[in-house]
């Protein structure tokens, strides 16, 4: 699916002008929503839209290509939908690009969590939706019409907002993410319609910017990932598990072999004591492996690990995988390194590639290591991306 990823930028607002270049936990507001999408490996091109040479600025130094749309959005109250026909025009004209999908990420929401946007996407595409928007759940009792008021609920099971179940709860758009077919796009104007998918993000995800909330945002969030770069905070209200390739992760992909045809193979010692951290932070760690071999099962018994072994396809058994432990795929690490690692790359909502990986590998990759295989991924991995270098007692 070619998927093209938009920000609206437009530059003044009547409340709070210029808010996309303020400082949001050392960075202009705007940056978040740029590197949001350049870190999911499943957008094809990201365009920031913007009425302000300021904010393009911004925007090439984040690493967007920002287009000017000086008439679609520099009259305030223009719907969004008017200022993206332009834009797919000029992408068609200038490029003969043509979108499947079109995301729209609003810079207004920037506090999203690791891996949001490859989630949407993959909630998108698994449920065959033609348009999704994201919400947050809003625990509230909730009536209409003041004048002839209607509950929302059933007044003969009236409970606590907290007790509502799934049917009986409601939700909120907070505005953060949307995705639309771009067929429905052009055939009606909407970036709403046809199947809808109701995409799931926090309460302190929704928050909008504002001029005075700003720099109590930015005090909040300066210690968690909100961005690409680092995974900071607590990793359990993001992650599932973190599932390790074998060969080329936990080795450095070389194999002794002695003459009565024994193999051996070179670990890392930093690696078992990152396993033990996981493991005493309450975090699952899997191996899954194409090989069929002793040497990684006596691996695994000395790292305390479940293995899978002798995996065709990786990414079914990650599915597999889910469905038994009751994971969901886009709260899932996969690190791997080749290219038999793509598929289950794909169905996991964070991919991981160490550093030597195969170039196609890192290209998939939400993250790409410093570490090679062999040479202490797992730490890596638990200091740097997941954040959590003293958990350890």
């Amino acid at each position: 699916m070619n998927l093209l990823a938009i920000i609206p930028a437009r530059c003044g607002t009547r409340n709070n002008p210029g808010k996309y270049l303020q400082d949001l936990a050392g960075r202009p507001v705007i940056a978040w929503s740029i590197e949001h999408a350049l870190s999911c490996p499943a957008v094809t091109r990201v365009v920031v839209a913007t009425d302000s040479e300021e904010i393009a600025q911004v925007a090439r130094m984040a690493g967007g290509v920002p287009m000017l749309l000086a008439t679609a959005l520099t009259r305030e109250g223009t719907p969004l939908e008017s200022a993206l026909a332009p834009i797919l025009e000029e992408l068609s004209r200038k490029e003969g690009f043509h979108p499947d999908a079109v995301m729209i990420l609003n810079p207004n929401t920037p506090l999203r969590l690791p891996g949001r946007v490859t989630a949407a996407i993959w909630q998108f595409e698994a449920e065959g939706a033609d348009s999704l928007v994201s919400v947050c759940a809003t625990p509230a009792l909730f009536w209409t019409n003041a004048r002839h008021p209607r509950p929302g609920y059933d007044l003969r099971h009236r409970s606590h907002p907290q007790d509502l179940g799934e049917d009986g709860r409601s939700y909120r758009e907070n505005g953060s993410i949307s995705i639309t077919r771009a067929a429905l796009l052009r055939d009606s104007r909407s970036l709403v319609g046809g199947k809808v998918s109701l995409f799931l993000m926090d309460e302190r995800e929704s928050q909008e910017m504002d001029a005075l909330m700003l720099p109590r945002l930015a005090g909040e969030w300066s210690g968690e990932r909100v961005g690409a770069e680092t995974a900071r905070g607590n990793p359990l209200e993001w992650m599932d598990a973190v599932v390790f390739d074998f060969d080329g992760v936990l080795t450095d992909n070389r194999v002794l072999v002695s003459q009565d045809g024994t193999e051996s193979v070179y670990c890392s010692r930093g690696d078992g004591m990152g396993f033990d951290i996981l493991r005493a932070a309450g975090i699952p760690a899997f191996i899954m492996s194409t090989e069929t071999n002793p040497v990684v099962s006596a691996r695994a018994r000395k790292l305390q690990l479940p293995v899978f072994q002798a995996v065709k396809d990786k990414g079914a058994s990650l599915e597999a995988l889910c469905r038994e432990q009751g994971f969901k795929p886009e709260r899932i690490v996969f690190v791997g390194n080749d290219v038999n690692d793509l598929p289950a790359m794909r169905v996991a909502g964070f991919p991981v590639a160490v550093a030597d990986a195969v170039p196609l590998v890192r290209k998939a990759a939400w993250r790409v290591l410093k570490t090679p295989g062999g040479a202490g991924v797992v730490r890596e991995l638990i200091e740097t991306v997941l954040g959590m270098p003293d958990a350890m007692p």
